[in-house]
């Protein structure tokens, strides 16, 4: 027993004597030599460094200075300025590498020496990287300080080395990049464990925007919470860039990924895209719940506001919109906009397939409607098939569609109503309420009105055109009429009265060849089926007659009878004041426009002048549109013209004087 008690003092002071010399030597210019020799002689990689920095005043901690570790002769060695130990007691009992605290200096690690190198596995209750440079396929980052606590790598694990962690961490970088995302000065602090990452605050600087706020994120749950987000001074300018974001979201939706955001502020940005422009925006969120839609959400909220803007290269100013979100509704607290050279307010709310508005106000617009603003119309209504609005009051507006197949404006337009339902399906129609409408000029197809006015009203579907007038220079024409939308087959009645009509309204308006001026008077009737055309074409019965006063020629019989051989009443030229003057009267006889069950007749009507005679006469089915058969007689001296519609087709025939035909 006293032997192995020899033995067991003697290794004890052999152990004491070679601790004491390892500590000594780390005091002293050998420190790295002694551990360079050790790390090439235990290990399969050559370590080099410059200096070893080791006070026994504080024995667990160590500094190595500008460490270098190879792999081998072919591969760039891994290096840093600086890596500081503070190692723990306790990995001298577990027999692992366990640190209090690991610091590292400007870390150099080449990507193809992280991939062979194979390190045992390490604990740190703090990690600390700084002046670090990463850079991979999906991130990179330059000049970034980085702390993790509780850091334990192992290897063999697919977990990024900087996710292998629980507890707090702090990040701070320059510049990052992350999947396309570049910021500048970017600044995180929080905690992860559990696949949840919590940040308690971050900042950046993106797109000229200041950004900061909270969140956290469940990557098991794919859910994120953005409890505050705000962007200051945001510039946004490439198109390109929103085709990014629109696509990375399509791809987490896709994903199934969720996100609520509690509080979101745009805080004077601006935007600049082909489509839209803003300037000075601010715009704010709250409770919103993505990807859901906007009738999809709890009780959300948004608010925007901006000094100007444009869309679809139309310009605006002072835009304001307040709107609340709930389930399978979007409450419409106000929203107004100086465009169109005018205001437009508007108060209600939205749900899927009605729009409700308290109110719809619009004063002083100048609109030059497109070419398509028909279309543009029906595509804006098309979500919804109900339009309910409780006060409508548009003032003083202008509207032309000057490109129009048909082109008109209307100048100075006033129109009110009140309890207004309106129907979008088959066609937009007033279902319910009042409609009044004056102007103070107007113009259909080049022909000028004077102070019009439109009155109508519906009661549950039963439509009443309660009066129409449309005063021409020295002429009115007044129109009653009703519909019944809600019955079977939509019956109508029409009444019209006309009082000296212009007659250039025929050529313009119906598209009639009538080069005549003066004067007509006319009174119609008409009801029918209106649901389609199939049921007007079986159902339309009335008769129209009117008288014609004051009627001439301006042309001369010579030029309306070559006019009358071409295609169109189009390619007819425009008079001239020598023309004017020398006008040759007409005796027109009265029209008479009769149907019966959309069988249409016109009686012969016979226009006589002092070198013209003419007679013109027709019916046609409106069932059968192929029938039709129109005809028109001319014969000036000698010369003779016959043209006929008939299944669609014109045909002109006749004689000219010298026998020869047309």
């Amino acid at each position: 027993m006293r032997i192995i008690g020899k033995i067991i003092a003697t290794l004890a002071v052999l152990a004491a004597l070679g601790a004491t010399i390892i500590l000594t030597l780390l005091h002293t210019q050998y420190a790295a030599p002694m551990l360079r020799q050790a790390v090439n002689q235990l290990t399969p990689y050559t370590l080099d460094l410059a200096d070893v920095r080791y006070h026994i005043r504080d024995p667990w901690h160590l500094t190595l200075l500008s460490p270098s570790l190879s792999i081998n002769d072919s591969q760039p060695p891994m290096s840093a300025d600086r890596i500081s130990f503070w190692l723990s007691p306790d990995s001298l009992t577990k027999r692992q590498w366990q640190f209090d605290s690991l610091l590292l200096d400007k870390p150099v690690v080449p990507a193809q020496a992280l991939n062979q190198i194979t390190l045992p596995e390490i604990r740190s209750q703090r990690l600390a990287i700084s002046r670090l440079y990463v850079s991979t396929n999906t991130m990179v980052l330059g000049q970034a300080e980085l702390q993790l606590d509780n850091w334990h790598y192992r290897p063999g694990t697919t977990t990024p080395w900087w996710q292998q962690f629980k507890g707090s961490f702090q990040l701070a970088a320059d510049s990052a990049q992350w999947q396309q995302w570049e910021t500048q000065q970017l600044l995180l602090d929080g905690h992860y464990g559990d696949s949840q990452w919590t940040l308690n605050g971050f900042s950046f600087d993106w797109q000229h925007a200041s950004v900061n706020g909270q969140l956290g994120l469940d990557s098991d749950k794919k859910t994120l919470t953005i409890h505050q987000l705000t962007l200051s001074g945001l510039q946004l300018q490439d198109s390109g860039l929103t085709q990014i974001i629109r696509h990375q979201l399509e791809n987490w939706a896709s994903e199934q990924w969720q996100a609520t955001l509690k509080r979101v502020d745009i805080l004077d940005s601006s935007i600049e895209l082909p489509a839209v422009s803003l300037n000075h925006a601010n715009l704010s969120i709250t409770n919103w719940q993505w990807p859901r839609s906007a009738y999809s959400q709890q009780d959300a909220w948004l608010s925007f506001n901006a000094e100007s803007g444009s869309w679809q290269q139309q310009l605006f100013t002072d835009p304001l919109l307040d709107v609340n979100f709930r389930p399978h509704e979007v409450i419409i607290n106000g929203a107004s906009v100086n465009a169109l050279e005018g205001y437009w307010r508007v108060e209600g709310k939205a749900s899927p397939g009605a729009l409700q508005l308290d109110n719809f106000t619009s004063k002083g617009i100048k609109w030059f409607l497109p070419a398509d603003w028909a279309n543009h119309l029906s595509l804006a209504l098309s979500p919804f098939k109900q339009i309910n609005i409780q006060s409508l009051d548009i003032g003083y507006a202008q509207l032309t569609a000057a490109d129009s197949d048909t082109p008109w404006y209307i100048n100075g337009l006033n129109a009110s109503g009140k309890n207004i339902e309106l129907r979008t399906q088959p066609y937009l129609s007033l279902w319910q309420g009042n409609v009044a409408a004056t102007a103070r000029q107007a113009s259909l197809n080049t022909v000028d009105l004077f102070e019009p006015l439109v009155e109508m009203s519906s009661d549950n579907g039963q439509w009443q055109l309660e009066q129409a007038f449309l005063p021409f220079k020295d002429g009115l024409l007044e129109a009653t009429g009703q519909i019944a939308l809600s019955k079977e087959g939509q019956p109508w009645q029409l009444a019209l009265q006309g009082d000296s009509l212009p007659a250039h309204i025929l050529p313009r308006w119906l598209s009639v060849p009538w080069p005549a001026s003066g004067h007509i008077d006319m009174t119609a009737a008409f009801q029918g089926l209106g649901q389609n055309y199939a049921s007007l074409s079986h159902s339309l019965n009335g008769e129209l007659r009117a008288a014609f006063r004051d009627s001439a020629v301006e042309l001369g019989g010579e030029v309306l009878f070559n006019a009358w051989q071409q295609a169109s009443s189009s390619d007819i030229p425009a008079a001239t004041k020598a023309e004017v003057d020398k006008a040759t009267p007409l005796a027109i006889t009265p029209l008479k426009i009769t149907s019966d069950r959309g069988r249409m007749t016109i009686s012969p009507l016979s226009i006589t002048g002092k070198e013209i005679d003419v007679l013109f006469k027709g019916q046609w089915d409106l069932a059968t549109p192929s029938g039709q058969q129109l005809e028109l007689e001319a014969k000036i001296g000698c010369q003779r013209l016959t043209k006929r519609w008939q299944e669609g087709q014109q045909t002109v025939s006749g004689s000219l004087c010298d026998g020869s035909s047309i």
